[in-house]
Protein backbone atom coordinates (compact mmCIF):
# COMPACT_ATOMS: atom_id res chain seq x y z
CA UNK A 1 0.00 0.00 0.00
CA UNK A 2 2.57 2.64 0.48
CA UNK A 3 4.01 1.68 -2.91
CA UNK A 4 1.08 2.03 -4.68
CA UNK A 5 -1.27 4.80 -5.33
CA UNK A 6 -4.22 2.98 -6.89
CA UNK A 7 -7.54 3.42 -6.41
CA UNK A 8 -7.69 0.37 -5.44
CA UNK A 9 -4.66 1.06 -2.23
CA UNK A 10 -6.54 4.32 -1.55
CA UNK A 11 -10.11 2.44 -1.04
CA UNK A 12 -8.44 0.36 1.32
CA UNK A 13 -6.54 2.62 3.07
CA UNK A 14 -10.02 4.51 3.49
CA UNK A 15 -11.73 1.31 4.88
CA UNK A 16 -9.46 0.76 7.05
CA UNK A 17 -9.64 4.10 8.79
CA UNK A 18 -13.20 4.08 9.06
CA UNK A 19 -13.18 0.73 11.08
CA UNK A 20 -10.52 2.09 13.35
CA UNK A 21 -12.76 5.63 14.06
CA UNK A 22 -16.06 4.20 13.49
CA UNK A 23 -16.44 0.79 14.65
CA UNK A 24 -13.47 0.57 17.60
CA UNK A 25 -13.81 4.21 18.59
CA UNK A 26 -9.64 4.16 19.03
CA UNK A 27 -8.35 7.11 20.50
CA UNK A 28 -4.96 8.56 18.13
CA UNK A 29 -3.17 7.40 21.36
CA UNK A 30 -3.77 4.05 21.39
CA UNK A 31 -3.29 4.13 17.43
CA UNK A 32 0.25 5.27 17.70
CA UNK A 33 1.15 2.92 20.82
CA UNK A 34 0.13 0.05 18.96
CA UNK A 35 2.23 1.78 15.86
CA UNK A 36 5.28 1.85 18.71
CA UNK A 37 4.68 -2.28 19.48
CA UNK A 38 4.59 -3.53 15.88
CA UNK A 39 7.33 -1.84 14.51
CA UNK A 40 9.25 -3.33 17.72
CA UNK A 41 7.86 -6.42 16.33
CA UNK A 42 9.78 -5.26 12.50
CA UNK A 43 6.56 -5.03 11.26
CA UNK A 44 7.85 -1.56 10.11
CA UNK A 45 5.71 -1.25 6.59
CA UNK A 46 2.59 -1.57 9.20
CA UNK A 47 3.99 0.97 11.84
CA UNK A 48 4.07 3.39 9.01
CA UNK A 49 0.79 3.19 7.47
CA UNK A 50 -0.58 3.89 11.45
CA UNK A 51 1.87 6.53 12.29
CA UNK A 52 0.34 7.62 9.12
CA UNK A 53 -3.67 7.14 10.64
CA UNK A 54 -2.57 8.82 14.20
CA UNK A 55 -1.11 11.90 12.52
CA UNK A 56 -4.59 12.54 10.93
CA UNK A 57 -6.74 11.78 14.20
CA UNK A 58 -4.67 13.66 16.23
CA UNK A 59 -5.60 16.84 14.35
CA UNK A 60 -3.83 19.71 14.16
CA UNK A 61 -5.92 22.71 16.27
CA UNK A 62 -3.81 22.07 19.91
CA UNK A 63 -0.07 22.28 21.34
CA UNK A 64 -0.67 18.98 22.25
CA UNK A 65 -2.07 17.71 18.83
CA UNK A 66 1.07 19.29 17.03
CA UNK A 67 3.75 17.56 19.40
CA UNK A 68 1.66 14.27 18.65
CA UNK A 69 1.90 14.54 14.65
CA UNK A 70 5.70 15.42 15.29
CA UNK A 71 6.12 12.01 17.66
CA UNK A 72 4.73 10.15 14.41
CA UNK A 73 7.24 11.71 12.20
CA UNK A 74 9.68 9.93 14.91
CA UNK A 75 7.96 6.74 15.01
CA UNK A 76 8.42 6.99 10.93
CA UNK A 77 11.85 7.49 11.09
CA UNK A 78 12.89 5.12 13.57
CA UNK A 79 10.77 2.67 11.30
CA UNK A 80 12.69 3.69 8.26
CA UNK A 81 16.12 3.08 9.55
CA UNK A 82 14.90 -0.51 11.26
CA UNK A 83 13.48 -1.70 8.07
CA UNK A 84 16.80 -0.79 6.27
CA UNK A 85 18.52 -2.46 8.11
CA UNK A 86 17.03 -5.42 7.40
CA UNK A 87 16.49 -4.75 3.27
CA UNK A 88 18.58 -1.51 1.72
CA UNK A 89 16.69 -2.52 -1.37
CA UNK A 90 13.21 -0.53 -0.07
CA UNK A 91 15.36 2.80 -0.34
CA UNK A 92 13.57 3.75 -3.60
CA UNK A 93 10.12 2.99 -1.68
CA UNK A 94 10.91 5.48 1.06
CA UNK A 95 12.18 8.29 -1.08
CA UNK A 96 9.26 8.27 -3.18
CA UNK A 97 6.81 7.18 -0.77
CA UNK A 98 7.27 7.38 2.65
CA UNK A 99 9.06 10.07 2.87
CA UNK A 100 6.19 12.25 1.55
CA UNK A 101 3.73 10.92 4.28
CA UNK A 102 6.16 13.10 6.49
CA UNK A 103 6.13 16.02 4.78
CA UNK A 104 2.21 15.76 5.08
CA UNK A 105 2.76 15.67 8.83
CA UNK A 106 4.46 18.56 8.79
CA UNK A 107 2.02 20.21 6.44
CA UNK A 108 -0.16 19.06 9.28
CA UNK A 109 1.74 21.11 11.39
CA UNK A 110 2.41 24.17 9.31
CA UNK A 111 -1.65 25.13 8.88
CA UNK A 112 -2.35 24.99 12.43
CA UNK A 113 -3.32 28.43 13.58
CA UNK A 114 -5.11 27.63 17.00
CA UNK A 115 -1.50 27.61 18.95
CA UNK A 116 1.34 30.24 19.37
CA UNK A 117 3.70 30.96 16.50
CA UNK A 118 6.44 29.94 18.51
CA UNK A 119 4.80 26.22 19.67
CA UNK A 120 3.91 25.54 16.12
CA UNK A 121 7.09 26.43 14.36
CA UNK A 122 9.10 24.61 16.90
CA UNK A 123 7.36 21.33 16.27
CA UNK A 124 7.51 22.00 12.58
CA UNK A 125 11.30 22.21 13.13
CA UNK A 126 11.61 18.74 14.86
CA UNK A 127 9.24 17.39 11.77
CA UNK A 128 11.59 18.85 9.92
CA UNK A 129 14.38 17.16 11.59
CA UNK A 130 12.76 13.73 11.38
CA UNK A 131 12.28 14.44 7.76
CA UNK A 132 15.97 15.05 6.78
CA UNK A 133 17.21 12.21 8.85
CA UNK A 134 15.17 9.68 6.64
CA UNK A 135 16.70 11.34 4.00
CA UNK A 136 20.38 10.44 5.35
CA UNK A 137 19.18 7.25 5.52
CA UNK A 138 18.41 6.89 2.01
CA UNK A 139 21.21 8.99 0.60
CA UNK A 140 19.54 11.85 -0.45
CA UNK A 141 22.29 14.72 0.17
CA UNK A 142 20.55 17.34 -2.10
CA UNK A 143 17.44 17.08 -0.54
CA UNK A 144 18.93 17.03 3.21
CA UNK A 145 20.35 19.96 2.25
CA UNK A 146 17.52 22.04 1.75
CA UNK A 147 15.17 19.91 4.46
CA UNK A 148 17.46 21.16 6.63
CA UNK A 149 18.24 24.48 5.50
CA UNK A 150 14.49 25.48 5.84
CA UNK A 151 14.67 24.23 9.48
CA UNK A 152 17.21 26.89 10.60
CA UNK A 153 15.83 29.59 8.15
CA UNK A 154 12.46 28.86 10.74
CA UNK A 155 14.38 28.71 13.28
CA UNK A 156 16.11 32.04 12.98
CA UNK A 157 13.09 33.85 11.72
CA UNK A 158 10.49 33.46 14.10
CA UNK A 159 13.03 32.75 17.23
CA UNK A 160 15.66 35.42 15.98
CA UNK A 161 18.70 35.53 18.76
CA UNK A 162 16.43 33.10 20.83
CA UNK A 163 16.93 29.82 18.48
CA UNK A 164 20.27 29.15 20.70
CA UNK A 165 18.13 28.57 23.48
CA UNK A 166 16.79 25.01 21.46
CA UNK A 167 19.39 22.12 21.09
CA UNK A 168 17.40 21.16 17.59
CA UNK A 169 18.81 24.30 16.30
CA UNK A 170 22.15 23.54 16.72
CA UNK A 171 21.60 19.70 15.68
CA UNK A 172 20.23 21.32 12.31
CA UNK A 173 23.50 23.51 11.75
CA UNK A 174 25.62 20.47 12.46
CA UNK A 175 23.56 18.03 9.84
CA UNK A 176 24.23 21.12 7.61
CA UNK A 177 27.50 21.46 8.28
CA UNK A 178 27.87 17.20 8.12
CA UNK A 179 26.28 17.50 4.50
CA UNK A 180 28.69 20.22 2.80
CA UNK A 181 31.49 17.78 4.80
CA UNK A 182 29.83 15.11 2.41
CA UNK A 183 29.45 16.78 -0.66
CA UNK A 184 33.37 18.21 -0.87
CA UNK A 185 32.15 21.58 0.47
CA UNK A 186 34.51 21.18 3.57
CA UNK A 187 35.31 24.99 3.95
CA UNK A 188 31.74 25.34 4.71
CA UNK A 189 31.41 22.47 6.93
CA UNK A 190 34.14 24.04 9.16
CA UNK A 191 31.35 27.00 9.21
CA UNK A 192 28.74 25.43 10.37
CA UNK A 193 29.92 22.63 13.15
CA UNK A 194 31.87 25.96 14.62
CA UNK A 195 27.90 27.65 14.32
CA UNK A 196 26.70 24.04 16.05
CA UNK A 197 29.23 24.57 19.00
CA UNK A 198 28.46 27.56 19.84
CA UNK A 199 24.65 26.86 19.47
CA UNK A 200 25.01 24.41 22.07
CA UNK A 201 26.85 26.27 24.46
CA UNK A 202 23.63 28.24 24.89
CA UNK A 203 20.89 25.38 24.78
CA UNK A 204 18.67 25.34 27.34
CA UNK A 205 16.78 22.23 26.38
CA UNK A 206 19.79 19.73 27.01
CA UNK A 207 22.22 18.90 30.58
CA UNK A 208 25.51 19.39 30.60
CA UNK A 209 26.68 15.94 29.80
CA UNK A 210 24.84 16.05 26.66
CA UNK A 211 26.12 19.27 25.98
CA UNK A 212 29.51 17.91 25.98
CA UNK A 213 28.81 14.87 23.57
CA UNK A 214 26.67 16.93 20.99
CA UNK A 215 30.31 20.28 21.16
CA UNK A 216 32.53 16.80 21.07
CA UNK A 217 30.47 15.77 17.40
CA UNK A 218 30.98 19.28 15.94
CA UNK A 219 34.30 19.50 17.06
CA UNK A 220 35.60 16.40 15.63
CA UNK A 221 33.20 17.61 12.62
CA UNK A 222 35.66 20.71 12.11
CA UNK A 223 38.64 17.88 12.32
CA UNK A 224 37.32 16.21 9.23
CA UNK A 225 36.52 18.84 7.39
CA UNK A 226 39.97 20.25 7.46
CA UNK A 227 42.01 16.95 7.11
CA UNK A 228 39.08 17.26 3.77
CA UNK A 229 40.77 20.46 2.81
CA UNK A 230 44.27 19.70 2.79
CA UNK A 231 43.68 16.80 1.10
CA UNK A 232 41.45 18.71 -1.49
CA UNK A 233 44.89 21.19 -1.34
CA UNK A 234 47.16 18.84 -1.60
CA UNK A 235 45.43 17.24 -4.58
CA UNK A 236 44.95 21.03 -6.41
CA UNK A 237 48.34 22.07 -5.76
Amino acid sequence: MLAEETEEAIRIKGQLKTLIKEKFQTTPNEIKTFADTIRGEGRDMEAILFYQIAAEFYGNQSKAGLVRIMDCTLGIGHSIKAMLSRDEELKPIVRTHVIPLMRDMREMIRRSDDVSEEDRCLQEVYCLYWIEYSEYLVGDWINLESTVKEAIVIMEKVFKERAEKYSVYGTCLHNLGYAYENTSRPNDACQYFRKAIAAYGKAEDIDDDQRAKDIANSQQGVKDAKSKMTIIQSFLS
